[in-house]
């Protein structure tokens, strides 16, 4: 369902061509020609921008269960969220520096919710991106109109923009250990050379976690008696070692397609999210919930 708040729907218009997501209440608007979640913040304290991977949308942050996790906490934690879409022919972030026309559109964008009253543009700004979002965060946090505090790259490979300006904002890397689409390695490679650009960093490496049996409860839809149906499916296939451990990389190994029950198939796309990230694998994670907020409210505090 598409939400258009006040004048933006005269303003930038709301058509049935516009993205759509999933999520029956996903708070969807237009503002520059191009499409955005925004979840407002009561009396918020800051804009936190999120930005998707390659190959996805918007809707990342509120179709997935991942990221409508971390996009419900930090809105809960006093930051208006506003995640934007990178376009309609294309769903990746530009990474050229200095030059970048998506850092052009999205304040753009900004201006004009700004102008609307949407958001307030003179808060302090936190910017966070997986895969190629993450890649993206970084130079939004660097070269956009917001006044950014602190940028989260996670899954992300690092660009040009990783270089120092008067104040460079403080960068927490996530790097998950099996990642096989943006291996470890380059995001740590990204921190040491943000590190020698005069970046204030800090790291966080996602390693593989046995599975709870109440894991699959985060799933809309699913409880304690569906998540515990699935662990057991997940178990008699031989899919977990002795510590609750995946036994093989979901991605390349598909045998727990085959051992989901019936009654949850609807629910496949979720499941094998949750099995990314049990594998650390590479899918954006809110299990780093903790330490992505702490690492925003401490950069608001300097």
């Amino acid at each position: 369902m598409r939400v258009c708040i006040l004048s933006l729907l005269l303003l930038s218009g709301c058509t049935g061509e516009d993205l759509l997501c999933d999520a029956e209440d996903a708070p969807l608007l237009q503002a520059a020609g191009r499409d955005a979640l925004l979840f407002p913040a009561e009396d918020a304290r800051a804009i936190a921008v999120l930005f998707h991977g390659l190959g996805e949308s918007s809707c990342t942050w509120t179709d997935r269960v991942e990221g409508a996790r971390i996009s419900a906490r930090l809105q809960g934690a006093g930051y208006t969220v506003l995640a934007p879409d990178a376009g309609p022919d294309k769903a990746y972030w530009g990474t050229r520096w200095p030059s970048n026309d998506d850092v052009d559109a999205i304040d753009a964008m900004v201006a004009e919710l700004d102008a609307l009253g949407l958001i307030d543009a003179s808060l302090p700004a936190v910017t966070l991106g997986h895969s190629n979002g993450a890649t993206f965060a970084p130079i939004y946090a660097e070269a956009g109109a917001l006044d950014s505090v602190a940028a989260v790259v996670a899954n992300g490979w690092g660009s040009e923009a990783l270089s120092a300006k008067g104040s460079p904002p403080p960068l927490l890397f996530i790097a998950a250990e099996n990642d096989l689409v943006v291996p470890s390695p380059m995001t740590t490679q990204a921190e040491q050379r943000a590190r020698d650009a005069g970046h204030t960093t800090e790291f966080e490496r996602d390693a593989p976690q046995p599975l709870d049996r109440d894991r699959f409860a985060r799933i809309p839809g699913l409880d304690e008696d569906d998540s515990r149906a699935l662990f057991a499916a997940l178990h008699d296939a031989d899919l977990l070692d002795e510590d609750d451990l995946l036994t093989a990389n979901p991605r390349l190994d598909r045998a727990w397609s085959n051992a989901i029950p019936a009654a949850l198939d609807e629910h496949r796309d979720a499941i094998e999210e949750q099995l990314h990230v049990l594998y650390a694998e590479h899918r954006f994670s809110s299990d780093n919930g903790d330490r992505i907020q702490s690492f925003f409210d401490d950069a608001l505090e300097r």
